[in-house]
């Protein structure tokens, strides 16, 4: 038996359980001394103590001897088994016709609520508060630490809970700071944990619950303030600091969902710090109801309230023999299309919008990501009586993008036809003003609506 190895197993399936080494102890009837020395490869666990060990970790005898969990390939019935698991709970699962696109790009529906929850000044504004937290670091660092090369930010993005909770190793440094309030979260990687515990991850690859509590003092504590000092600076200060203040709810080796819903956007600033010893990332995940329940109405985000014009619907303008996937066509006016301004559309949320062929609405369809690029699944044929003909000369249209196709194959379009338009996703949807493109804009969900905030 080797004794580190099977100390780290231990340790492995004790933390991937949730237990303390106090509970595992009184299950396994030994002192939580024991399962210290244990997980430290200071020692093994007597012979007699391996069943009842294995059924508590539950594994089996021979990994704990091992210190290795058993390899094991699924075989194909099991894939099989698996795969129609997942079909039965993706009852809206559809099988795409692909016919006018390139067979091996991937589709997916477009969610348009995940990247307009925070806009861009929103994300510029944190960009620049950690910038001015990355310099205060540097000075913290380099003045107690010679080992210190860099701190730098790596990313300000948002995301769901879900995924975050994915791209961070499974043993980690994690703290909540009053998230059940409208707080946030800090994660320190295992390896920049160790080396600001001045520990070798290689020679000591256990995290012990004690250097959660020691990086804590040593370091989280420090990083908060400075973090919840420069946030309270840039705010209105309409409540005082010490109301400000989120205090340290959790502190655990595991990260955890917190009582969010995991499909809930959040904010993430990941920082690098390098170093003589490797890189590691120290990460900020601000909750949605912290920017919006708590930054927003402090005046943290400091922009305009947005001007929103409603429109109304019309039929418009021929078009050339193109395909275009639109938002809708509404009654041109004298607009003025400044930058933050937001259209709203009569469109609800994910109802299918409209495709037209040759001037006329045949086609409603629901908007995917086709690769890089918007793309459309047509959802419903429209029978001729419920065709609509635009032919106005002046209006104003939302169009997400365009395609040709040839009029022979025209007639080839069914239900779950696929076509891939000529936008990115990443670029921003054309206005159209009487056949001219007179503005572009990110598309967002205005009172459940479709909308668009004008960019350019």
């Amino acid at each position: 038996m080797d004794a580190q190895k099977t100390g780290n197993l231990i340790n492995f399936l004790r933390s991937k359980k949730s237990l303390t080494q106090k509970q595992l102890a009184q299950m396994v009837n030994v002192s939580d001394k024991a399962v210290s020395k244990w997980e430290r490869g200071d020692g093994c666990p007597d012979v007699g103590i391996l069943p009842i060990l294995a059924q508590a970790l539950e594994t089996d005898v021979d990994s704990l001897l091992k210190g290795v969990l058993p390899k094991r390939e699924m075989t194909k019935e099991e894939i099989d088994v698996m795969l129609k698991e997942m079909e039965a709970n993706n009852p809206n699962a559809v099988k795409y016709d692909k016919q006018f696109i390139k067979p091996d790009v991937k589709v997916c529906y477009y969610d348009f609520l995940r990247p307009d929850v925070f806009g861009r000044n929103e994300m510029q504004d944190l960009w620049t508060t950690a910038s001015i937290l990355c310099e205060k670091l540097k000075t913290e660092f380099s003045g107690n630490r010679r080992d210190f090369y860099s701190i730098k930010i790596l990313t300000v993005d948002q995301l769901n809970n879900g995924e975050f909770l994915q791209a961070i190793p499974s043993l980690t440094f994690f703290y909540s700071y009053d998230y059940n309030n409208s707080g946030f979260s800090v994660e320190i990687d295992p390896l920049i944990g160790k080396q600001l515990l001045r520990q070798d991850l290689k020679k000591y690859p256990e995290l012990m619950e004690y250097d959660v509590d020691f990086l804590q003092i040593a370091y989280v504590n420090e990083f908060v303030r400075l973090w919840q000092d420069l946030l309270y600076e840039r705010t209105d200060k309409s409540i005082s600091r010490e109301a400000f203040e989120k205090p340290l709810t959790k502190k655990t080796l595991l990260p955890r969902s917190t009582n969010e819903e995991i499909g809930q956007m959040c904010l993430l600033i990941s920082f690098e710090i390098e170093t003589d010893s490797g890189k590691g990332n120290i990460n900020f995940q601000l909750s949605y109801d912290y920017c919006e329940k708590m930054l927003s109405k402090l005046n943290f985000f400091n922009h305009n309230e947005p001007f929103c014009r409603y429109l109304t619907d019309i039929k418009s303008q021929p078009c050339e023999e193109n395909i275009f996937v639109e938002f809708g066509r509404y009654l041109s006016g004298s607009f003025d299309f400044e930058p933050g301004t937001i259209f709203i559309t009569n469109i609800k949320f994910k109802e299918p919008i409209n495709v037209l062929v040759n001037n006329e609405v045949r086609y409603k369809g629901d908007v995917l990501a086709v690769d890089a690029n918007f793309g459309v699944v047509i959802k419903e044929v429209l029978p001729q009586e419920k065709i609509v003909r635009y032919d106005e000369e002046h209006y104003l249209a939302i169009r997400l993008g365009g395609t040709y196709i040839p009029k022979e194959d025209i007639n080839k379009i069914g239900e779950n036809t696929v076509l891939q338009l000529g936008t990115a996703g990443c670029e921003p949807v054309s206005i159209i003003q009487d056949g001219k493109c007179v503005a572009r804009g990110q598309i967002v969900i205005a009172d459940n609506t479709y909308a668009v905030r004008i960019i350019e």
